[in-house]
């Protein structure tokens, strides 16, 4: 049997997590770059995998690219000789666009925009590419082994990187406030992390194909009860307003850093 070679260039949270993911697929050969000293020893006793400080030539498979978006064009400068045109360029760099790697590279690209889920691989996986069908396989063998994918246009890809990238972020700070507002309350910080902790581990049992999240919010409330009380607070305050807002910087940002990209 092939085995598909997978170089992750980069192993910050991202890349650690695809690491995560991927370690257990026994059909692919990792490969593993981190400039870090002391990540690349942690990582290498902990995966009991090589990591490398750099590579000399690629010549097949697929280079995930997992590098902070302000190093990506020295990087792929510097290193556009040493990858064949047969290697697949797998991105998941916020504000990257396909034009932006193609300046240096004449390959077969994929943009992705995973969440940190693909560790657990339970994410989600928005995809845009420049080439026609499966090359390589890499969409059945590897990002569908993630988690679940779905190809979008590229224009998409800021909103998508601010509501899906982004998304756990989001959860994770209304939890916090949560947590902020039963202490507040007289509750200990300890009990109402618990019970938020609790209350998110129980959600996705309560999430289906068929009803929206507008439905599951009317079955949890009752007319002039508890929850419609603090629902209501929410709109009185401009809880919609706020979160648009969030998104649209997002997504805003995201935008800035693919023009800051493009013109470097």
């Amino acid at each position: 049997m092939a085995y598909l070679d997978v170089y992750i260039i980069g192993l910050g949270n991202l890349g650690t997590a695809f690491l995560e993911g991927l370690n257990s697929n026994n059909n692919l050969n990792l490969h593993l770059y981190e400039e870090n000293d002391d990540i690349r020893e942690n990582y290498s006793k902990k995966f009991n995998l090589p990591v490398f400080k750099n590579f000399e030539k690629i010549d097949s498979g697929v280079l995930i690219l997992c590098i902070k978006p302000q190093g990506i064009n020295s990087f792929l400068k510097q290193t556009s000789t040493q990858i064949n045109k047969d290697v697949l360029i797998c991105s998941p760099i916020a504000g990257l666009t396909i034009s932006s790697i193609s300046k240096y590279l004449n390959n077969k690209i994929i943009r992705i925009m995973p969440n940190l889920l693909i560790k657990k691989n339970n994410g989600f996986i928005p995809f845009v590419k420049n080439y026609e069908g499966d090359y390589i396989n890499f969409e059945l063998e590897v990002l569908s082994f993630l988690g679940n994918i779905k190809e979008f246009d590229e224009d998409m890809f800021p909103l998508i990187t601010s509501l899906s990238g982004s998304g756990p972020a989001w959860y994770y700070e209304l939890s916090q406030q949560l947590i902020e507002a039963g202490s507040d309350q007289g509750m200990s910080e300890k009990d109402a992390e618990l019970l938020i902790k609790e209350l998110i581990k129980s959600l996705p049992d309560l999430i289906n194909d068929e009803d929206t999240f507008s439905d599951l919010v009317n079955k949890i409330k009752s007319p002039k009860g508890i929850t419609e009380a603090g629902l209501d607070s929410l709109i009185d305050d401009s809880f919609q307003i706020i979160i648009k807002k969030a998104i649209q910087k997002a997504t805003q940002r995201s935008l800035d850093i693919s023009s800051e990209l493009e013109n470097e």
